[in-house]
């Protein structure tokens, strides 16, 4: 995507706003029906997507992945719409067509995509916090044998571990770290 595109929605140009959602609305409301199974849910999910983009502009990083990003948004709407449904203790057979997990190829190109995305948005993370990220998330470290690593202390390896999370929740939401993980362990 046009990088100033998305300069020009981070800024709150509404005609580049228009433009985003003419791109990408179609892809997303075919991801969240396979989702759900659901059209009008489905439309509901689209619409709620791109209010959040616009509420949320401000955050875009045009530099990365902005297909990522949405895809993001639109699997933690799909979930939430899950959660919800599961919490009012919907009957089983109106989940039934709920798909929780799919293996189709494109799948496999989105959660690509969104691995690319996140690497990127820890790679722009200070070098020690990127360190000590990858050290704890990806090689199971404790902090303790982080901090022995990397002669620091046990606190100052906790400060980076919530900062780079602080960082993440800011780009991708609360309910995506979680899934981030899950993602990036794939």
């Amino acid at each position: 995507m046009d990088n100033e595109l998305l300069y020009r929605l981070k800024e709150g140009d509404r005609d580049a706003f228009n433009s985003v959602y003419w791109r990408y609305s179609p892809k997303v409301y075919n991801t969240v029906l396979y989702l759900l199974n659901d059209s009008d849910i489905a439309e509901d999910v689209v619409q709620e997507l791109f209010l959040t983009i616009w509420e949320k502009r401000e955050n875009i990083q045009p530099e990365l992945n902005f297909e990522a990003y949405i895809s993001i948004i639109a699997r933690n709407l799909a979930y939430k719409y899950i959660e919800e449904a599961l919490r009012k203790n919907q009957p089983l057979e109106e989940l039934n067509d709920i798909k929780l997990i799919s293996s189709s190829e494109e799948d496999a190109i989105e959660a690509d995509s969104l691995r690319e995305y996140i690497f990127n948005v820890i790679s722009s993370f200070p070098e020690m916090r990127r360190k000590v990220f990858i050290m704890s998330r990806f090689e199971n470290l404790s902090h303790a044998e982080i901090a022995e690593k990397l002669a620091l202390s046990e606190r100052t390896v906790e400060a980076h571990i919530y900062q780079a999370l602080k960082e993440l929740r800011k780009v991708l939401g609360n309910k995506a770290v979680a899934f981030l993980l899950i993602y990036l362990s794939l």
